[in-house]
């Protein structure tokens, strides 16, 4: 590719600055100083440099994060950031006392190296996540929904909703183009009290406190008993409910910032080995996502976008994450394959190694969900009462579910034998309200579905 050469318009003439034609292309993330050997990503891309890595080039407008690590490193550092039609040039420099990408030592050699930009553009690791159904020579599996498709469209069903508004809150930085984090961060109401808050504030290498909307919530909820199976387990949908409708400060928290944090907390504690924003997830997913069941009623868009983003980011952990010791893939390992042996989703992936216990709650908790959600539609089904919008949770749901099968997870009849395992036991009314949902012998096709039900996709 020949360097691109700067615009020449009449604006020149003016004596305004003419825009430098590879700007058009999209954002350059410049990163001076980054030593070899190290691990970087941006985004669905991850790889292991053998030099220097002077940075990325072409990156398209929407919401990206590049994050840095040091091979044999306790901790890993990133910056989310958000780009627009209009690319513009970002610098980092790598800081070895604190090992942190910070800013340059002083405003002049931040622009030396904007001015040399047109001559160092090549050298730039260009961002090569595409569409690949624009790709000829691959065959797309057609059972997956259209987000799974490419990278592309998943990194945007990953993180969708996240802004430089919800950036903002959830890091407590303002008047920032680049969000930076670290593993080290904590949640606001655990971080360490030793100095004041104001001074922690100007420190850019001072570990942040990051703002959840949910943390004193999960502490009220503490008296859920997420090994439990029994049918009258606790809808958490009053508290989502609660919390939207609160209106505090002017602020009002909308269901787009609820779907932000579950996606900042996901990519952000799998991807820094976060413990905090783990939790927060694992704490999202258990109590909120996975146990507002009647969401899909009274907030049935709310409900399919939470499936939607929980069924990406488990694909994500299942075939973009390596394992807890291991970097990243360079490329994501193939989808389940139909029939495959498998026992479930990898324990080794970050999430699961987080909280080890949590990918059998997990498992439950889905199965649980799955009756759930069963019932409440298919109640207003038989009334004709469901709308389109809570059809599109039903069909939420199903993709969800039949990847799950593919992998080696079968939620069908899971409710019944866990509480059997936990020595739980199963109500009369219980029985009865399950009596229909328990043939002997179930036909199903090829994706997992039992044969002659009523699909939501119907």
């Amino acid at each position: 590719m020949d360097t691109p050469r700067l615009e020449h318009a009449s604006a020149g003439a003016a004596g305004i600055q003419p825009r430098p034609a590879y700007l058009e292309r999209g954002d350059v993330f410049r990163t001076l100083g980054l030593p070899g050997n190290f691990i970087v990503g941006l985004d669905a891309m991850a790889m292991t440099t053998n030099k220097s890595l002077p940075g990325f080039r072409d990156i398209p407008p929407g919401t990206h994060f590049l994050w840095v690590q040091q091979p044999g490193g306790v901790s890993r550092c990133g910056y989310w950031f958000t780009t627009g039609v209009q690319g513009i040039v970002r610098i980092k420099a790598w800081d070895r006392y604190n090992e942190v990408l910070g800013e340059p030592a002083g405003q002049i050699e931040a622009q030396d190296r904007k001015d040399s930009m047109e001559s160092l553009y090549t050298t730039l690791q260009p961002y090569t996540l595409h569409d690949r159904r624009d790709d000829a020579s691959v065959t797309l599996d057609d059972t997956l929904p259209d987000w799974a498709q490419s990278p592309t469209s998943l990194w945007s069903a990953l993180t969708g909703a996240i802004s430089t508004q919800s950036l903002g809150r959830m890091t407590g930085k303002q008047g920032v183009k680049e969000y930076l984090v670290d593993s080290m961060d904590c949640a606001r109401e655990t971080a360490p009290r030793d100095g004041p808050p104001a001074s922690k504030a100007h420190d850019a290498n001072a570990i942040n406190e990051l703002n959840f909307l949910f943390a004193q919530d999960f502490r009220d909820l503490q008296v859920l008993d997420l090994g439990s199976m029994k049918a009258h387990v606790a809808d958490t949908s009053a508290h989502v409910q609660a919390l939207l409708s609160n209106d505090a400060n002017n602020s009002p928290v909308t269901e787009r910032d609820m779907l932000a944090e579950l996606q900042f907390t996901f990519l952000t504690g799998s991807h820094l080995s976060n413990w905090a924003c783990l939790e927060q997830w694992w704490n999202l997913v258990l109590k909120v996502v996975l146990r507002g069941y009647n969401l899909a009623v009274s907030r049935p868009q709310l409900a399919r976008d939470l499936l939607q983003t929980l069924h990406a980011q488990l694909f994500y952990t299942e075939h973009y994450m390596g394992g807890a010791s291991t970097s990243p893939p360079d490329h994501p390992g193939d989808p389940c394959e139909r029939g495959a042996k498998k026992v479930g989703l990898n324990s080794d992936r970050p999430i699961f190694q987080c909280r080890p216990l949590n990918r059998e709650k997990l498992r439950q908790i889905l199965a649980e969900y799955k009756r759930q959600l069963n019932k409440r539609l298919e109640g207003g089904r038989r009334s004709s009462q469901v709308t389109p919008d809570q059809e599109a949770v039903g069909r939420a749901w199903e993709d969800l579910e039949t990847w799950l099968w593919r992998c080696g997870w079968d939620l069908r009849g899971e409710y019944k034998a866990a509480a059997e395992q936990k020595g739980v036991a199963v109500t009369d009314s219980d029985e009865e309200e399950e009596e229909d949902e328990q043939p002997v012998v179930v036909e199903l096709d090829d994706e997992g579905r039992e044969v002659g039900l009523v699909s939501f996709r119907d």
